[in-house]
């Protein structure tokens, strides 16, 4: 049977291109709040890419064999940081936090200069939200079960917070996590400890603001929000994936639109796209190839798409893979940026 390979590789690894946009999505700065080493939905899209609030990215490399490395927003000055594989990235007090892949996912701290590496927890650790003094993530037991620690930024005073659990997202003083039972969204009070129920469904890319609780509903396909009391559960959106949202914008990709991606303005209910792919089917050398029929069980083949976007100082990046990635990298797959026309380029 004749297939179309779409790459795909751990922690993401999706279809994305080059594209040109239709319109440009007048969106505010997402800022990141003082005191937190993520921003947005950064962390539930893998935690790829980070920012430092001053001009700064911190990223797995696509070109540079997935380390870690620091660049410029606009991708100039471009240093490693460190051979190891990252994601969960964070940034805060002059320290990068991460989990290495060379080290089963154990969670390491970096200083931004790329001085004095140190691994600070050790075990197959995930859902990295490092917050003042203190981080708090997933860890998997002896027997592939994850549950919710509590951490020092030293990696002191480790603690079980929540068992059975994968962590969802942190915000003023509560921790929102998934039940490995159901996969139902909770929330935890860490001043009145205080555990509550937010949903009866499937509940995925979490992000908390003063805004509210926004997830995916997986079985229901769609995207919602919450008072933070969890309260008043309402559609926002439906038929997408990839969900990030900073308040005011949601952004998301449909899968029935070539992929592309989105905006959401949620104070004038206005929707735009962002980009446009390609329809057509790419050989190993970028050409198009016109007979489908053609191609053989082992031959090589991919479509532009985009998957996990990234928001950072206002800025909207995406990962996937990208035609002109080739001439640039070699390689198809590819981090991307929307410029200030939100046209979408080649980044790393």
């Amino acid at each position: 049977m004749k297939r179309i390979f779409i790459v795909l590789m751990a922690i993401g690894l999706l279809t994305l291109t080059s594209c040109s946009v239709e319109e440009k999505i007048e969106t505010p700065p997402v800022v990141q709040a003082e005191g937190n080493g993520y921003i947005a939905g950064n962390i539930g899209q893998g935690g790829l890419m980070a920012g430092d609030s001053e001009g700064s990215v911190y990223y797995r490399s696509e070109s540079g064999h997935w380390m870690l490395y620091k660049a410029n927003l606009d991708g100039s000055e471009k240093m490693k940081l460190s051979d190891d594989r990252s994601s969960n990235i964070n940034v805060l007090g002059g320290w990068v936090y991460y989990t290495s892949f060379d080290d089963n996912f154990s969670v390491y701290k970096i200083r931004t200069d790329g001085s004095d590496r140190q691994r600070i927890v050790e075990g197959y650790c995930s859902n990295l939200y490092v917050t003042g003094d203190s981080m708090y993530f997933d860890m998997r037991d002896d027997v592939n079960m994850s549950h919710v620690y509590s951490a020092g930024t030293d990696g002191s005073d480790l603690k079980k917070i929540i068992p059975e659990a994968s962590m969802a997202y942190y915000y003023d003083e509560v921790v929102y996590y998934i039940s490995n039972n159901g996969l139902n969204l909770w929330k935890l009070d860490l001043e009145t400890n205080e555990d509550k129920k937010l949903t009866d469904t499937y509940s995925t890319y979490v992000v908390v603001d003063d805004t509210g609780i926004y997830y995916w509903s997986v079985d229901e396909g769609t995207f919602n929000q919450m008072n933070l009391d969890g309260g008043n559960d309402r559609v926002v959106l439906s038929g997408g994936d990839y969900y990030n949202t900073s308040s005011q914008y949601i952004y998301f990709i449909k899968s029935g639109d070539n992929y592309d991606l989105f905006g959401l303005d949620l104070e004038t209910d206005t929707e735009e796209r962002l980009s446009s792919f390609s329809s057509e089917v790419f050989d190993e050398n970028g050409k198009v190839i016109g007979d489908l029929s053609s191609l053989s069980e082992d031959d090589f083949s991919f479509q532009e798409r985009a998957a996990f976007i990234y928001l950072i100082e206002g800025e909207v990046f995406s990962r996937g893979t990208l035609v002109e990635s080739l001439s640039e990298s070699g390689k198809v797959d590819c981090l991307m940026h929307f410029d200030d026309e939100s046209n979408a380029k080649f980044w790393d």
